[in-house]
């Protein structure tokens, strides 16, 4: 019966040890590095962007992404037979986010991050008919944004992945008339992206 209990025992102190070495050999740290940068590209349904961050650390980066968008069109209706209307718009918009990134590591190839941060924008757009009168509209916005992703790296200076964010800003903006009339206005918004695509270089 000693004999049993003894190796009993010894059993029951080989088998937390022999754990912790299995969980010592799991992944616990992400593969970057402090000091690395990286750049990124984001795209989804409405919006792209391109971006720079710097590890301050293995698991914290700072984020720097701007997205540039706008466009320019033409038309031309006709009223009746004899008169013709010719009308344009445009539009251009430029935002910037900065925040500070947090990693952790989900296995070898795989790390989860969430962003904090603010962001800031300017909108410039324009409306009317060519030979009459016509609107334009400046402004900008300012606020912050959280964002939740994942990504999958598939060498060590390349990865891809996916996040999802929420943003809540203010804007003002001030609309003038070719006839000499001017308008303010403001707002405060809120915003759920959907999931976007997202491909990272680390240098």
């Amino acid at each position: 019966m000693f004999p049993l209990r003894s190796g009993f025992a010894a059993l029951l102190l080989v088998f937390p040890a022999a754990a912790a070495a299995q969980d010592s050999t799991t992944v616990d740290t992400t593969p970057f590095r402090s000091g690395q940068w990286a750049a990124l590209f984001s795209g989804g349904l409405a919006i792209a962007s391109l971006g720079v961050m710097r590890f301050t650390a293995p698991t914290r980066a700072w984020l720097l992404d701007f997205s540039f968008s706008g466009g320019h069109s033409r038309g031309t209706s006709r009223l009746n037979d004899s008169l013709v209307t010719d009308g344009f718009s445009s539009n251009a918009d430029v935002n910037a986010r900065v925040g500070r990134r947090f990693y952790q590591a989900r296995g070898k190839s795989v790390a989860s991050f969430q962003t904090l941060g603010v962001l800031g924008g300017f909108h410039h757009a324009c409306g009317g008919q060519t030979a009459g009168p016509g609107v334009c509209a400046n402004g900008w916005h300012a606020g912050a944004f959280g964002e939740l992703g994942g990504a999958y790296l598939i060498t060590q200076r390349f990865s891809i992945g996916g996040t999802a964010s929420v943003a809540f800003s203010y804007s003002r903006s001030t609309a003038r008339g070719s006839g000499g009339s001017t308008n303010k206005y403001w707002a405060y918004d809120g915003s759920v992206q959907g999931l976007s695509f997202a491909a990272t270089v680390y240098f």
